[in-house]
């Protein structure tokens, strides 16, 4: 009896064990390493428009606080016609506080001054000193204006000042001089077609007429639609009436 249960028993045993062993193991799952990155990736990038969509909200909740915040500055009354109409403010020797506006080809006029008051009260001083026909201390003042701001934007202008000085004193050699250094120290002044005209009256004064005529010439030459050059053709043509010889 114990002997058939026990092969009862090794007979059950092993038709479990051959049951078990028919059964299929399930495939085992094979993750390619590339896609673990890629999800990652996805995950950090997903992270990552969060947090600049953050800050955007914080950059647009700060912008009108700035805005709020910032001071008005009130304009004046001056500066509102100023920006209606801008206009050349006026300046005159005797206030330094204001500007004055003028076309810059006029005999003694001045543009709008670029530096400190002290050194615009000397070329005011020359000027006066003109005025009074105190010609040599006229001259004295617009050189220790130069000297003192050679890069002063008046400075081609008080140049110009001091052969217009010689001129009406009728230095004329040193007309000549002072319009050369104006040509060469300011090639861009304005002043240089009234300081060749001056140059060639000059010329015509000491008797070259020669070089009179060629500086007219010079001058219609350059600066044909400046108003001097007429003056020069008209003077020109009459020079060229007193004398044979002929300037090609």
């Amino acid at each position: 009896m114990k002997a058939t249960l026990r092969k009862s028993l090794v007979i059950i045993c092993s038709l479990s064990l051959a049951r078990c062993a028919s059964i299929p193991k399930p495939p085992k799952v094979v993750v390619n390493p590339l896609e673990d990155r890629i999800a990652a990736l996805e995950i950090n990038l997903r992270d990552q428009s969060h947090e600049i969509s953050r800050l955007r909200g914080v950059i647009q909740s700060l912008t009108p606080k700035k805005t709020a915040n910032r001071t008005q500055v009130p304009v004046s009354e001056g500066a509102e016609e100023l920006n209606k109409n801008p206009t050349t403010l006026k300046l005159t020797p005797g206030n330094p506080e204001e500007v004055r506006s003028v076309s810059p080809l006029m005999e003694d006029a001045e543009t709008i001054a670029d530096s400190s008051q002290d050194i615009m009260h000397t070329y005011y001083r020359g000027l006066q000193l003109v005025n009074d026909k105190k010609y040599e201390d006229a001259i004295e003042a617009f050189r220790s204006f130069i000297s003192e701001s050679p890069n002063h934007v008046y400075a081609d202008r008080a140049q110009f000042l001091i052969a217009d000085s010689h001129f009406k004193n009728k230095d004329y050699g040193m007309v000549v001089v002072a319009t050369n250094l104006l040509e060469t120290k300011f090639p861009y002044s304005l002043k240089i077609p009234e300081a060749l005209y001056q140059r060639g009256i000059s010329f015509a004064e000491m008797n070259q007429m020669a070089q009179a005529k060629l500086t007219f010439s010079n001058l219609m030459k350059n600066f044909p639609k400046d108003p001097m050059a007429d003056a020069a053709r008209r003077k020109w043509v009459e020079l060229e009436k007193d004398s044979p010889t002929r300037i090609q």
